[in-house]
């Protein structure tokens, strides 16, 4: 009991540590990290009392998990022969890290996979008291993530909260979850393999695919529950069911499928439609409050008619009108648009290239979650 309680408070003062470093001096200095988690790992190997270790197929997991982390890296480097390259944080990039902060972050991962390891080894009886120590951990493995991550998050406004909730944290909890599981079964080198490919190639390949930030997140969102089921179903023994998914089941999967396919292509607007949440009231009547739109890209070659609701950008806001009067200049059509509750038309002009999309179809009330944050927030 006295070894659980100094674990408890080592795995604490581990979290006031990280915490501290990157959410209140907000540095996210990798110096404090690694000597941080560092000495959090010796203390565990000389206080701690271990079992014995378990190793499962390592090999065969190690090769899994590197065969599918190269073909998602292949798709994603395909992808970029269409949406182009960036630079990475490579030392061979022309936007390159200094030596010492990419050393320092290869090192914080080896490290953190070893007290992920040695974690999972400590002799723990399953009960309230050991759940409580697996969380203070899984707290400490994504405030690791967010120190080490590429962009810093300032979570000061609505949007980066946003993008730091959807785009980050929610693929750190699904990381962290499968590595969690692989470290108590099979050990760290898979783990290794897995944040050597998904995580640090940016640190190591010196371009990047151009890939929407949301269709990036939610692929390695799914991507460790698709490894998790792949390892399970190659590696475990399982009992043989007789039971055959009936042609319910497969259309419902089929539906599900489809159904989070179009959600991810409409809310990345990186194709023929997008969806834009309404969170202003002057086109009450026709798009209330809290509704969201689905809109068709526009054709900068095509005019537009009188009474067309279009999304266009003004001042880096989205904002959803009505065409009300075009007018023909020089270099082409111009329009002036109102909303429909608003007394007075709007007191700029739209040029075709402020432009996005004609709107298609109204969604009654789905983006009310969003319009309250971000009413909250601002």
């Amino acid at each position: 009991m006295i070894k659980f309680i100094f674990q408890i408070i080592i795995e604490c003062a581990l979290l006031c540590i990280l915490f501290f470093n990157v959410f209140v001096l907000k540095k996210a200095d990798c110096l404090v990290g690694l000597l941080s988690i560092s000495g959090f790992l010796i203390l565990l190997l000389t206080t701690v009392k271990y079992k014995k270790p378990i190793k499962q197929r390592c090999k065969d997991v190690n090769f899994i998990i590197i065969g599918l982390s190269i073909i998602l890296l292949g798709i994603m480097y395909l992808t970029g022969l269409f949406t182009g390259f960036i630079s990475t944080y490579s030392p061979f990039s022309s936007t390159s890290i200094s030596t010492k902060k990419w050393i320092l972050i290869i090192a914080i991962v080896i490290v953190e996979e070893l007290v992920r390891y040695t974690v999972s080894l400590t002799e723990t009886k399953r009960n309230n008291k050991y759940i409580l120590s697996e969380i203070i951990m899984f707290l400490n493995f994504i405030i690791i993530d967010v120190m080490i991550a590429p962009k810093i998050y300032s979570l000061s406004n609505y949007h980066q909260i946003c993008e730091f909730f959807c785009l980050f944290l929610v693929q750190s909890i699904s990381k962290n979850l499968f590595l969690n599981f692989i470290s108590k079964k099979y050990g760290y080198e898979p783990c290794l393999w897995y944040r050597l490919l998904i995580d640090l190639y940016i640190f190591i390949i010196p371009i990047k695919p151009e890939i929407n930030s949301f269709i990036l997140a939610v692929a390695l969102l799914i991507f460790p529950y698709l490894m998790y089921r792949v390892i399970t179903e190659l590696t475990e023994k399982r009992k043989i069911e007789n039971r055959i998914p009936s042609k319910i089941d497969k259309a419902l999967n089929t539906v599900e499928l489809v159904i989070v396919a179009i959600v991810v292509m409409l809310v990345s607007c990186e194709f023929k439609y997008g969806m834009v949440a309404v969170a202003s009231e002057s086109m009450t009547g026709a798009i209330n409050k809290g509704d969201a739109i689905i809109y068709e890209k526009y054709n900068k070659k095509e005019d537009l008619e009188k009474g067309q609701v279009i999304v266009f950008k003004h001042n880096d806001t989205r904002i959803v009108h009505r065409v009300v009067k075009s007018l023909k200049v020089s270099e082409g059509e111009i329009y002036k648009t109102k909303g429909d509750a608003n007394k007075e038309e709007d007191k700029w002009i739209v040029k075709k290239e402020d432009i996005i999309g004609k709107v298609n179809m109204r969604v009654l009330w789905i983006a009310w979650p969003t319009v309250l944050l971000n009413e909250i927030f601002y």
